[in-house]
Parts: structure tokens; sequence; C-alpha cells
């Protein structure tokens, strides 16, 4: 998070290239499971949607990039 001044824009764009950023450093240390990703896929046809894998990873990856900013954020 260090040296991402980006993720903390008050513009949207900025953001968005701060977190694409963040997911290049994420793939270092982060992959998310692959059987836990599939349980989401499952847990959102019963929901009535219709996803992919792919789409559950990326969701993952998303809400791991968004959590690790806040965390970031609130012990600065």
């Amino acid at each position: 998070m260090k040296g991402n001044k980006l993720i903390y824009s008050n513009y949207k764009k900025d953001r968005i290239k701060g977190y694409k950023k963040l997911f290049k450093e994420q793939e270092k240390y982060y992959e998310p499971p692959k059987k836990i990703a599939q349980g989401i896929v499952e847990a959102m046809a019963a929901q009535g949607y219709e996803i992919k894998l792919d789409e559950a990873i990326a969701y993952m990856n998303s809400s791991y990039a968004v959590f690790d900013r806040s965390y970031y954020e609130s012990s600065r």
C-alpha cells in the first residue's frame, strides 16, 4: 500500500489505477482458494445469479483489495 497514493484519490479514475497497481502487488502474496470460489459460484446460483468461476475469483481479489485499503487507511 505504501507508495500507492492513487488508491486514496478523490477521483474514481485515479482510484481505479491505484487498484490496478494493488492487484499487481497482490498477485505476489494472495491467490484466492478455488474451492471457496466454487462455493461462491454455487451460493450465487442459489440466489438466482449465474456467475463463472473466474468472476468469483475476481470478486475475491477485489474484496481482498478493498479490505486491505480500508485496513491500511484506518491504521494510519
